[in-house]
């Protein structure tokens, strides 16, 4: 009778974390695809370098295809198995096993107790096996590379793999966590002053003028915002001593602050220092005389691009003054528009538009994409944009570019 009791209580304990979890998760606002990578480094940068001090493998190289591979930790295998680069079990591999729908059904991949053993055995795969031997002959700092010689060496299948590991680190500037921590105030003052990327080799570094404002310690000066870390911009400041101060490149910071000319942010103005969030501070914003859709969204530390979606408006129309703006939840209709334009509305939810792609039309992966929300807007299957882009999984990354017909 004991037993029986002890058991009801283990099964009620149970329903009860299971009813919490799924509450925390109805409650909990999805992760972008750029909070998911921040956060991705930020818990696997250390171990990247230390593997680079044992290994010689770049940290930029590891972590940019941990994200890539584990899409940011969030596959099946990075959760489930702790396998962040997708190894399969190979011959010889007498750990625990994971099986899972790859290139075929039913692959075998390593199934690891903990990331950090992932993240050791990626390096000891690379480090002893002959068919990347030339790997260890490029400099540490010259992840360019590395990565061409990682798809050369057939890491994988993907033809483009190489461009997106270098965009990747481009985008997230991990080249930072190759360099020693002296280093990369040099290095972000330098690409920040030329916006371009660079490499700092073993020879020196470059010069470094005016790297880190005076007027105050860095972290004095963030506060949070809709939970983003933010500063004001300084009068007599300009974005590039910003985002050298804190350790940014230019191109990432306004990618955060979804702009693409620096006169946009004027002294004064609210900077964020990570991507804006999926949804505002608050549910609704009525439109003043004045506003736009930009302001809006950094007055509210909502993504462009997310404003845009949840009001069913095309990018770059504006609302009328008094219209009322959804923050959070997705609108029905669209608001009247200035020089309202038909054509430009999307006129429902339950009526979405399907692209009859062209021979050879490409389409360029960008924030929220998934192969099965491509597949529904140019009317092709998931296997079709699978096969026809030589694709080993589901997993995209920001900027690849993919062929959505033959």
């Amino acid at each position: 009778m004991l037993q029986i009791e002890q058991r009801k209580g283990v099964i009620v304990k149970a329903l009860t974390m299971i009813v919490w979890l799924l509450a925390f998760s109805i409650t909990l606002p999805a992760q972008t695809y750029d909070e998911k990578v921040e956060a991705y480094i930020n818990r696997y940068k250390e171990i990247a370098i230390t593997e680079m001090q044992r290994t010689g493998i770049p940290a930029s190289i590891t972590l940019a295809q941990g994200i890539i591979e584990s899409n940011a930790g969030q596959s099946p295998l990075a959760m489930e198995a702790n396998n962040h680069f997708g190894i399969k079990c190979h011959a010889g591999w007498m750990g625990a096993s994971y099986i899972y729908d790859d290139d075929r059904k039913n692959e075998c991949f390593r199934k690891y107790d903990s990331s950090l053993v992932s993240y050791k055995d990626h390096s000891d795969f690379l480090r002893n096996r002959e068919r990347y031997a030339i790997l260890f002959t490029y400099d540490t700092r010259d992840y360019t590379s590395w990565a061409k010689g990682l798809k050369a060496c057939g890491y994988a299948t993907n033809p483009q793999y190489a461009n997106i590991l270098i965009k990747c680190i481009n985008d997230y500037d991990l080249h930072q966590w190759d360099l020693a921590p002296e280093e990369r105030s040099a290095w972000f003052a330098s690409l920040n002053r030329t916006g371009e990327i660079t490499t700092i080799k073993e020879t020196g570094n470059p010069e470094v003028i005016n790297a880190q404002p005076t007027a105050m310690n860095v972290t004095e000066r963030i506060y949070v915002f809709n939970d983003i870390d933010c500063v004001t911009l300084f009068e007599g400041e300009t974005l590039n001593d910003l985002a050298t101060a804190f350790a940014l490149s230019l191109k990432r910071l306004m990618r955060y602050n979804d702009i693409t000319e620096v006169s946009q942010i004027a002294t004064g103005d609210r900077v964020f220092l990570q991507p804006k969030r999926q949804n505002g501070d608050v549910a609704l914003h009525t439109v003043k005389e004045g506003e736009t859709m930009f302001s809006i969204s950094r007055d509210h530390g909502i993504q462009l691009a997310r404003l845009y979606e949840k009001n069913l408006m095309k990018p770059g129309t504006e609302p009328k003054a008094g219209e009322t703006l959804n923050l959070k939840e997705l609108r029905k209709t669209a608001p009247a528009l200035v020089n309202d334009d038909k054509g430009s509305l999307v006129k429902s939810v339950n009526s979405p538009v399907i692209e009859s792609p062209a021979a050879g039309q490409v389409h360029v992966v960008s924030k929220g994409d998934t192969l099965y929300s491509i597949s529904k807007k140019y009317n092709v299957t998931v296997t079709e944009l699978k096969t026809i882009n030589k694709l080993n999984s589901t997993d995209l990354q920001i900027g690849e570019k993919l062929v959505v017909a033959k």
